[in-house]
């Protein structure tokens, strides 16, 4: 579900609170007007020469910098933009090039004096907006600011600018701002024609009194239908603005926002990157497609922050970071500021690069660069990792017995004879810059594969069950002229699993050939559930005298215990989920409501938005899931539009049920048989109509399964109690022990109990413990996840002894601690450090051993 864009749209008002419009265009849409639909973004696999004029001579190269809003929302004042731009500077983001700070929705509430112009809240910038200009520029930086072309917008009423495009502009300039973003909600709710009213703006900047050079960003983020049933048409929406943009502003929007205040999700990113590929010959020196904001430490993994900065380089993209600049840590800055990276993105010739390839859930992207170079990004959009491959000659360049691959990222260079290869972790890109040529003495280019394990049908993660044999292969392949010598491959597993080691064979690999290695590897019996690291190693020599070692790295996933007897699916620990919008709610709707549809209300389901996905291992221990699927009531108080979605449940990837299209008119009870099934998958679309608005509900699911499994599976024990050293009123420590997936424990957070904050369970009587499973919580909040951890034991509650501590990942997987066995009662976990500087926990749970 894509709730109304917000981060174009400044403040956060819902688009359907203004959406009270006249049904007729104000003005008359122009008649070469061309549509473009979402199903436009297959590139063609070379920019064309078409480079309309710009509008003035800035953005030369796509301009970078920052802006407000997802890292800030509408909640900011000048001392805000005064530390930030600080930041800026000492952070070392002005050094590598960024030089717009921009304010979005939040600095002015629409308010205007006598004679129309402009007002702001004294308290907010008591010194007036120029003295906001004034210190950007005292830091050398350039100033942007922001309105709407309509009449009122994104935060609210009257907070546009139609009917004072001059005034407001002349105000701008005599204030010193340098930059303009032109937002669209206004317009979209008087139905204004977007090329009329941002050739409009544009006129005005040119003619402001100042004569000031103010670049112009076109922000109109509204897809086909957004706001209802054919509005806009296509020929108004985001998918047209490449039409007119090039020569109305210095950017144009290509697609609707990337996120949300304080969220930028990977699936979001790939959607806005692929409709940006849509037009790459609209794009060029002083005009450039706009995928919108990059959005580190917003929601994404590190290497899928990474990668979005890879392709909106490629991409020709303005890269503007829309993170809190101030509390990003070291290892994002230093990615920010990535100069061989920023180099592409900086090209003085100005082509944006297109896909060539598509290689499963890989990508290979191509960009020519001034010198005849070629940028060469190979994306991984998946789950696992991925080897993806092209060559010289399929990006570009000529013929030539050697060619020089610089790895921007890992800052080697290498030479090959031609292919270009790299082993991509999953949702991440490698990015290399290719030449024809290469000096002597330059290492040979040779790629480690991850490790593999055979597929689970119907899923497309990698699994690894407990006292089972799991066949493992890699393969080391040589792409250089010069030859490889004395290869070996080894694997390495964690600790107790079986079959690891170095495999048989090797020797010397010529150009072009591979060495493939395979492994027969155990997990021990009553290994505790979560992912795993399996690590192929290989060694080996070129040039006589040269070692090198490589590794990469496969992340496997032990399930949680098969379910077992008759309760709710939600209880269950899933494999992995996703929500069109938020995250899957267990227990409650999309956004953390309860499940109610039709008036009724359901204590126990599943709340998600199209599209959605979520998997469960059941190890065919179940024979049958019932339920009740329908949209929840809460997209009534969205308005009229969207509320539409299909449900399907999948047992080992084969349909067992298919709801067909379901709208807010009804609910559809449903029987599903799953004998046998290894894993289950409930699905949900967007019925055709795209996902706005679609909260889709899977209420009342209950699991008929069998006696719930033993050896090899890990046994756990029964808690009697637990205790913590703060809880916030309704969020208990026994919550964290109860079996529900949607109830947590959390410290006590108004006022915030600073951290360590320990949870402690009781086992009732001294027994065997050796290890536990952490759950954090599992709805749209984050604070709390704990990411430093360390677990005490105790008989008598009094004296405890540290059996194990470490660091777990910041995020919603289920995370797990191993240890020697000891005798114990009590179970202590503590967070040293966690989410927000609170603790919280869904489900502990405690092996027996």
């Amino acid at each position: 579900m894509r709730m109304p864009p917000l981060a174009c749209l400044a403040a956060g008002a819902l688009l359907v609170g203004l959406m009270a419009a006249p049904a007729e265009a104000t003005t008359v849409e122009p008649t070469t007007a061309v549509a473009a639909t979402a199903t436009a973004a297959a590139a063609p696999a070379t920019a064309t020469a078409h480079k309309p004029s710009a509008i003035n001579d800035l953005a030369r190269t796509p301009y970078l910098g920052w802006n407000t809003y997802y890292g800030l929302g509408s909640t900011y004042d000048y001392d805000t933009i005064k530390s930030v731009t600080d930041s800026l500077v000492s952070r070392g983001l002005k050094a590598a090039g960024y030089r717009y700070v921009w304010l979005d929705g939040g600095w002015w509430s629409g308010t205007r004096d006598g004679q129309g112009a402009i007002t702001v809240d004294a308290k907010q910038w008591p010194s007036g907006m120029k003295a906001v200009a004034d210190y950007i520029h005292s830091r050398g930086f350039k100033a942007g600011i922001y309105t709407d072309a309509g009449k009122d917008g994104c935060g609210g009423t009257a907070q546009g600018s139609y009917g004072h495009y001059q005034q407001d502009v002349d105000q701008f300039a005599s204030w010193g701002y340098d930059a303009v973003k032109v937002d669209f909600c206004g317009g979209t709710n008087m139905h204004l024609v977007p090329a009329d009213a941002y050739g409009q703006f544009r006129d005005a900047l040119l003619a402001n009194s100042s004569h000031r050079p103010m670049l112009f960003n076109i922000c109109n983020p509204f897809t086909p239908g957004a706001a209802g049933p054919g509005d806009p048409p296509p020929e108004r929406s985001v998918y047209n603005s490449y039409s007119f943009g090039p020569t109305t502003g210095n950017s144009w929007r290509t697609d609707t926002d990337v996120g949300f205040v304080h969220s930028v999700q990977w699936s979001d990113v790939l959607r806005n990157m692929d409709h940006d590929a849509a037009h790459p010959e609209a794009a060029g020196p002083g005009h450039w497609n706009d995928p919108d904001y990059l959005g580190p430490e917003l929601g994404m993994t590190a290497g899928q922050a990474r990668a979005q900065f890879t392709m909106w380089s490629v991409l020709a993209a303005p890269l503007i970071v829309g993170s809190d600049v101030r509390s990003l840590s070291q290892d994002t800055i230093d990615m920010l500021t990535n100069r061989d990276v920023l180099a592409v993105d900086q090209d003085k010739l100005g082509v944006q690069g297109t896909k060539i390839a598509s290689q499963g859930s890989g990508d290979v992207w191509v960009r020519r660069l001034a010198n005849g170079d070629r940028a060469v990004a190979l994306l991984n959009r998946g789950g696992t990792p991925l080897t993806i491959a092209t060559s010289a000659s399929a990006a570009g360049l000529g013929h030539a017995s050697q060619y020089t691959l610089d790895d921007l990222w890992s800052h080697t260079r290498t030479e090959s004879a031609g292919t270009i290869r790299a082993t991509v972790p999953p949702g991440s890109a490698v990015l290399y810059r290719v030449s024809t040529g290469a000096h002597p003495g330059l290492a040979p280019s040779t790629t480690l594969g991850a490790p593999t394990v055979p597929a689970t049908p119907g899923w497309t993660g990698e699994l690894a069950l407990p006292g089972k044999a799991t066949d493992v292969t890699a393969g080391f392949t040589n792409d250089g002229r010069t030859p490889v010598t004395d290869a070996k491959l080894s694997l390495e597993a964690p600790s107790g699993w079986t079959g690891a080691g170095q495999a048989p064979g090797g020797g010397t690999l010529p150009t072009g050939r591979t060495l493939t290695a395979r492994w027969q590897l155990t997990a021990p019996a009553g290994t505790l559930p979560g992912r795993y690291a399996l690590t192929v190693k290989v060694a080996y020599k070129w040039g006589g005298k040269h070692t090198e070692q490589r590794t990469a790295q496969l992340m496997v996933q032990v399930p949680s215990i098969p379910p077992g007897g008759y309760g709710y699916l939600s209880d269950q620990p899933w494999l992995d989920a996703s929500s069109g919008w938020q995250v899957p709610a267990p227990d409650a709707s999309v956004g953390g409501n309860p499940i109610a549809m039709g008036g009724t209300s359901y204590d126990r389901g599943l709340g998600v938005a199209s599209p959605s996905a979520v998997d469960y291992y059941l190890g065919g221990n179940c024979t049958r899931l019932t339920g009740t699927v329908g949209i929840d009531d809460a997209v009534n108080a969205v308005g009229p539009q969207g509320g539409t979605a299909s449900f399907t449940v999948k047992a080992d990837g084969q349909s067992r049920y298919e709801s067909g299209n379901v709208d807010r008119t009804a609910t559809h009870d449903f029987s599903a048989d799953l004998t046998g099934v290894q894993v289950l998958s409930l699905q949900v679309g967007d019925a055709g109509d795209g996902g706005y608005n679609d909260r889709a509900d899977w209420a009342g699911l209950k699991l008929t399964c069998g006696t719930a499994p033993a050896a090899p599976w890990p046994s756990f024990a029964t808690p009697s109690s637990a205790t913590a050293t703060t809880a916030h009123d309704g969020y208990p420590a026994s919550a964290a022990i109860d079996g529900r997936q949607a109830t947590i424990w959390h410290d006590e957070f108004s006022p915030q109990a600073p951290l360590p904050q320990s949870i402690t369970v009781d086992l009732g009587q001294v027994r065997g413990v050796d290890g536990l499973t952490y759950q954090p919580r599992l709805d749209a909040g984050t604070t709390g996840t704990i990411t430093g951890y360390q677990v005490e034991v105790s008989s008598d509650g009094s004296a405890f002894t540290k059996v194990a501590d470490g660091q777990w990942n910041d995020d919603k997987e289920l995370k797990w601690a191993a240890f020697t066995s000891a005798q114990a009662r009590y179970v202590r976990l503590t967070a040293t450090s966690g989410n927000g500087g609170y603790a919280s926990a869904a489900e502990i749970r405690l092996r027996q051993g």
